[in-house]
């Protein structure tokens, strides 16, 4: 048997019960005790991070989830993951490819969107707090619209965070529903707990992978 290839699929169903998503970022904090004058510093880190509560459940559903776990060998493997809540836009774009080219570190995203309506306008076109998904495969990454845009003449700039993890060129797609990013789990020790009548209990929590 081949080794797993990886990102992994999670099982699909049955839906979460519970999750937390999270943005860790690294942020340096000084404070003089004498006047409380502060200094902070930013860094680059950006990571989300979600914990996950998955439904009591009988073995014959919980078989594919422990196998993920298992294939998942610890904090080895990769899969895709999405806020369950975020999977669809609050906003009305139907499509959407950059404009033109983007470079790590930007904060915007210049779009091209399609079906631009007759009066060449869309009233939020996305609202603060969709998200939108660059790239594909092993390479998603996962961005949160943070101001509410309306679109003009099929153009559109988004205002995202974090800010751009991997460079994009024109033409390029940007994944509007179903977004996710690359996780890794935050531990090698993956379990689950079973009671008398073989219901089973599972969560478990995990970081962005780059």
């Amino acid at each position: 048997m081949a080794a797993p290839s990886y990102p992994l699929a999670h099982p699909s169903t049955p839906g979460f019960i519970q999750s937390r998503w999270s943005l860790q970022r690294a942020v340096g904090h000084t404070m003089s005790p004498f006047s409380g004058n502060q200094q902070v510093q930013e860094y680059d880190l950006a990571l989300w991070k979600a914990s996950i509560t998955l439904p009591p459940m009988k073995r014959s559903q919980a078989s594919d989830w422990v196998a993920f776990f298992v294939r998942l060998h610890g904090r080895r493997g990769t899969f895709a993951l999405g806020d369950p809540d975020g999977q669809s836009l609050q906003g009305v774009c139907p499509s959407a490819t950059l404009s033109s080219d983007v470079a790590v570190g930007d904060f915007d995203l210049p779009l091209s969107v399609g079906n631009v309506s007759a009066s060449g306008t869309y009233n939020d076109a996305f609202k603060a707090g969709d998200y939108v998904q660059l790239g594909s495969g092993g390479n998603r990454k996962l961005y949160m619209v943070v101001a509410t845009v309306n679109a003009s003449s099929g153009a559109l700039t988004l205002e995202v965070e974090p800010r751009l993890k991997a460079a994009g060129s024109s033409g390029d797609t940007v994944v509007l529903a179903s977004t996710k990013c690359i996780m890794r789990m935050d531990t090698n020790e993956l379990g689950w707990d079973a009671d008398h009548v073989s219901k089973y209990g599972l969560s478990f929590s995990c970081t962005e992978a780059i």
